[in-house]
């Protein structure tokens, strides 16, 4: 697909680099805390601009971390514009719920693929076509996740526009299916697909509720130790399979 032109984006300077991080939730946590560890210089962006660019210049190579707001359309307007000014290859890094007890907080879920229980993606494709991520991308975040200490899973997430109204059609209809629910994953595959980018998706288990534990199954961000870890771990290994070498 060649070069495109959106001039309404009203961003004709941003220089993205071709290697990007996708954070769509925890603009005051997980942005934060990503810029302080690897150094983020802020890329100025028009007023206009939900979204948020940083470049990371501690990583081992260029690369872009974008913060672009949760939901389908937040996702795929960020693609969009990622797309139009040079990003060729994307992974998706944010908190999921789990839906398996296998999946305990703190995990790393390395997405295969997602049930496109969202909106956005059918603006892009018929509801026929699959939400699925690279293969290449994939099998490389899954050996990364791999090398970390925390638990590591591979497979399918189902992505919903309604997070506090998740019921039966995530427990139920795809128990055993599913491992996960989020909210971008689905968007993040079709649209990216239709971009021509490259795609992968690595997400940290923040709560799962068919976990025992009560204090498991509700979601406290960072002020959760094994959040944290499994934060800390996927940035890790995110950045070391977009950057091409390990980070120190």
């Amino acid at each position: 697909m060649s070069r495109r032109d959106f001039s309404h984006a009203n961003n004709p300077d941003f220089d993205c680099a071709e290697n990007v991080i996708l954070l769509p939730f925890g603009r005051r946590s997980y942005l934060e805390a990503l810029v302080k560890t690897y150094g983020g210089e802020l890329v100025p962006l028009d007023e206009t601009t939900d979204r948020i660019a940083y470049r990371l210049r501690g990583a081992a190579g260029p690369l872009t971390l974008m913060y672009s707001g949760m939901g389908g359309p937040a996702t795929a307007n960020a693609l969009e514009m990622i797309r139009a000014n040079g990003g060729r290859r994307v992974v998706v890094f944010g908190a999921c719920g789990g839906t398996d007890p296998g999946v305990a907080v703190g995990d790393l879920v390395v997405v295969t693929g997602a049930v496109r229980g969202e909106g956005t993606s059918r603006y892009y494709v018929p509801m026929e076509y699959p939400a699925a991520f690279d293969p290449v991308l994939t099998t490389r975040l899954h050996e990364a996740a791999g090398r970390t200490e925390n638990g590591n899973h591979l497979g399918v997430v189902f992505t919903t526009d309604a997070g506090y109204r998740q019921g039966p059609e995530v427990y139920e209809t795809y128990k055993g299916l599913v491992i996960a629910v989020e909210s971008e994953c689905a968007a993040a595959a079709v649209v990216g697909a239709r971009l021509g980018l490259e795609m992968g998706a690595l997400l940290f288990a923040s709560d799962n509720t068919t976990l025992p534990k009560t204090e498991d199954q509700v979601y406290s961000g960072l002020k959760n130790p094994s959040t944290r870890r499994g934060f800390e771990a996927g940035a890790t290994a995110v950045i070391e399979v977009l950057t091409g070498a390990p980070e120190s």
